[in-house]
């Protein structure tokens, strides 16, 4: 995917320096206050810092409230405002910053389609959300796959086609998700943080009755699950290093219309990144862009008493320590 870098002199002065940001806690709102330019430096004017080679350490993919052009970029703390990225594929080498600041209209998934090479996913990886679910701690780790298709981001809508939402059953899944950044074939467990790129947060945005009913499944999961917009991610891509280095120490935490549905951590988890990373690369090749669902924590919907299901006009939030949070509304196609 090619992405067009404009300079708009008329806007603001851009800073010598590009502070990296330790946190990222809420999603912008829609409204965002006017930027503020300095004394000694006129609208009319900029200084663009010389491009280079650019590490982001919380990486978005955004439109410019500026020009309306589509943009890789590192943010601020508030996701209002980023520094365009130029290269193409954030996981290339030639991948360098503009030093251009835009302010952001809106965020779109941190990682475009056409970047993204495969959607892979983990089942039962959770010992609280196999407590809940009554099942045995799997030995090994349970896979199955999303169409590149069911991608969206942190705050399109949830758009679910009649064949799924007039069955009932849809249900959510707050996940951590591992994005690959170098090919990894038959790595170790060792090894495996190396071709981490970083973290997103996700939901494995789910059809109960499809999943389930071997009437309609056939005893496999992937139609149920595999729904257009059915796999939102964001609001940033986080590197390793900001988290820890394998993620596993945070907090999850999924509502719907803002009451608090799972709350658990990372810490809960089976198989840890490197484990699912080093598994998966000894009998598939994982290329950069890849996206892997960790599994959700206890608290789903058909898992609670009552159990909840998500309808129509309900707004679903996924947050996870360290990241952020994506905030999708349920729409009936």
């Amino acid at each position: 995917m090619t992405l067009k870098f404009a300079l708009n002199a008329s806007r603001y002065c851009i800073k010598r320096q590009q502070n990296i940001v330790d946190s990222i806690s809420t999603l912008p709102s829609p409204a965002r206050p006017s930027l503020s330019f300095p004394s000694h430096c006129s609208k009319a004017t900029f200084r663009t810092m010389a491009a280079h080679n650019t590490p982001s350490t919380r990486l978005i993919r955004f439109v410019s409230k500026d020009d309306g052009n589509t943009y890789y970029g590192r943010a601020d703390a508030a996701l209002q405002e980023a520094e365009a990225l130029t290269g193409g594929s954030p996981f290339s080498t030639s991948i360098k910053s503009t030093g251009v600041r835009h302010p952001i209209s809106r965020l779109l998934s941190p990682l475009a389609r056409g970047d993204c090479r495969g959607i892979v996913c983990i089942g039962l990886n959770y010992r609280d959300h196999a407590e809940e679910a009554k099942m045995a701690i799997p030995t090994i780790p349970v896979v199955f796959h999303k169409p590149i298709t069911a991608l969206s981001g942190p705050v399109d809508d949830l758009r679910v086609p009649k064949l799924s939402w007039e069955k009932g059953g849809l249900d959510y899944e707050g996940e951590l998700v591992i994005v690959i950044g170098k090919e990894a074939s038959r790595v170790s467990e060792e090894q495996a943080l190396d071709y981490v790129y970083g973290f997103t947060a996700g939901n494995d945005f789910s059809n109960r009755p499809w999943q389930l009913e071997k009437s309609l499944s056939g005893g496999q999961w992937c139609f149920s699950k595999s729904f257009d917009t059915s796999a939102p991610i964001g609001p940033a891509i986080v590197s390793k290093e900001e988290l820890g280095g394998d993620a596993s120490k945070l907090f999850i935490r999924t509502r719907v219309n803002g009451e608090t549905m799972q709350d658990s951590s990372t810490s809960q988890m089976i198989f840890s990144a490197a484990k699912l990373v080093s598994f998966l690369s000894q009998g598939m090749t994982l290329l950069p862009g890849t996206l892997i669902f960790t599994g959700t924590p206890a608290g789903v919907g058909l898992g609670r008493s009552p159990q909840v299901v998500v309808k129509e006009g309900d707004v679903v939030e996924v947050e996870i320590e360290g990241i952020g949070a994506i905030k999708n509304n349920v729409v009936y196609e």
